[in-house]
């Protein structure tokens, strides 16, 4: 049978002197336990702190904590009261646990994230945060700490986007020390981490696209599929027969493969969220020819052996050769057209990846009059307003026909007065 809780109450407690009550029931201070003689027989109190503060917490249990002053004591006991009035209240002892065990019960608790996304968390984890932070009480951690480890790895050369991960899985698992109230708030909190810089993208232009397409060896389609829907390589790589609907020409992306530590993980699209993504009339041809004699639930795009299509394999032995050569190839050609005047000569064909394709899907349909809603979905973005702050230099200001209009309402007003 468990033991009934304590009621909430508190006091300030004198260790030197006690009151004890005489047979004639006055009261009289004595020396508490702790007193000592020097060599002139002078009483000595003892060395621990004079004043105890003592309360019993929010779960029942009774803590203390001592002063020199008896006028600190009483603050304590102000300020536990008001925490445990207002819920804010942290036991002392509950801040003991170290950064070490609330990642693993956070760790724990990640069952819905998808793979390669733990994967990054813990890769972030063994790398940058857990020998720093995991044997340290999470109640120890103060802000000014954390910004200096920020700087830290910055100054030895983490990347942006690396030091975004390692602080952001610091930053969840002491959301889990607040919410369990081992801390009053989370010193990560108005720590930022260095702002990430965009990269060059590498849009092709439709000509380009049809080069790399016939450049590669083996997997044109490929090409010229994900340059003209925009989709991630994991969906594109997933895509089944029975995802297709030819007579509309559109393709429904329901899942995505990827590979995480040389495993293939399925799981939802990104964002967990379906979307049909329309594509061009000419691939239908190429397409249906990927589909003949295969059954509704075999893949579209596979490897020569039949297999999965992995970008760890495709973009070294396929693409990244391909797009070496075009390179090389205009390279030879502009040197035999112009005077070699000393100045090396800049490759027009740009450096892309696999994922750039989806950044030149985004380029041409915004060039064919696509409005960013339009972008948005096809791309599978949460929001119009990330699709704008992934492609704002896609878009046309239209600044010029802004002004043009305000100059024709003043002129008209102008003139009617």
């Amino acid at each position: 049978m468990p033991s009934p809780r304590r009621n909430h109450r508190a006091g300030v407690e004198d260790r030197w002197w006690k009151t004890i009550k005489n047979e004639d029931g006055s009261e009289q201070k004595v020396h508490a336990a702790g007193w000592t003689l020097d060599e002139t027989g002078k009483d000595v109190p003892p060395s621990r702190k004079r004043w105890r503060a003592r309360w019993v917490d929010d779960q029942g249990r009774e803590v203390s904590r001592a002063f020199d002053r008896k006028a600190d004591a009483l603050a304590e006991i102000q300020r536990v009261t008001a925490e445990v009035h207002t819920g804010t209240y942290v036991t002392p002892s509950a801040g003991r646990a170290t950064v070490e065990a609330m990642y693993q019960q956070w760790i724990g608790a990640q069952a819905h994230i998808k793979a390669s996304t733990r994967a990054t968390r813990e890769n972030a984890w063994k790398v940058h945060v857990r020998d720093v932070w995991a044997g340290t009480p999470v109640a120890d951690i103060q802000t000014s700490m954390v910004r200096t480890w920020v700087a830290d790895m910055v100054v030895t050369g983490a990347k942006p986007a690396t030091v975004e991960n390692a602080l952001g899985v610091l930053r969840m698992v002491l959301n889990l020390a607040l919410e369990d109230r081992r801390i009053a708030r989370n010193p990560t909190d108005g720590v930022k981490a260095p702002r990430r810089e965009h990269k060059r993208r590498g849009y092709l232009t439709h000509n380009q696209v049809e080069q790399l397409a016939r450049e590669v060896s083996g997997g044109a389609e490929v090409v010229r599929f994900l340059a003209y829907t925009g989709l991630r390589w994991g969906e594109m790589a997933a895509l089944r027969v029975q995802d297709f609907d030819m007579l509309r020409r559109r393709v429904n992306v329901l899942q995505a493969v990827a590979e995480v530590k040389g495993t293939l993980v399925w799981s939802t699209a990104k964002n967990h969220e379906r979307r049909s993504v329309p594509f061009p009339r000419y691939l239908a041809p190429e397409l249906s020819a990927l589909m003949a004699g295969k059954g509704r639930e075999q893949l579209v795009f596979t490897s020569t052996e039949g297999e999965v299509l992995r970008v760890s394999t495709y973009r070294p032995r396929v693409f990244a050769k391909a797009v070496a050569r075009l390179q090389e190839n205009v390279v030879e050609r502009r040197a035999k057209e112009e005077q070699d005047d000393g100045q090396p000569v800049t490759p027009e064909f740009p450096m892309v990846t696999p994922h750039d394709l989806r950044h030149t899907a985004a380029s041409l349909a915004v060039s064919a009059g696509a409005n960013v809603k339009a972008v948005q979905t096809m791309l599978g973005h949460k929001s119009a307003a990330l699709t704008l702050d992934t492609y704002a230099d896609l878009f046309p200001d239209d600044l010029e026909a802004v002004a043009e209009a305000l100059d024709m309402a003043a002129l008209a007003a102008r003139t009617a007065i």
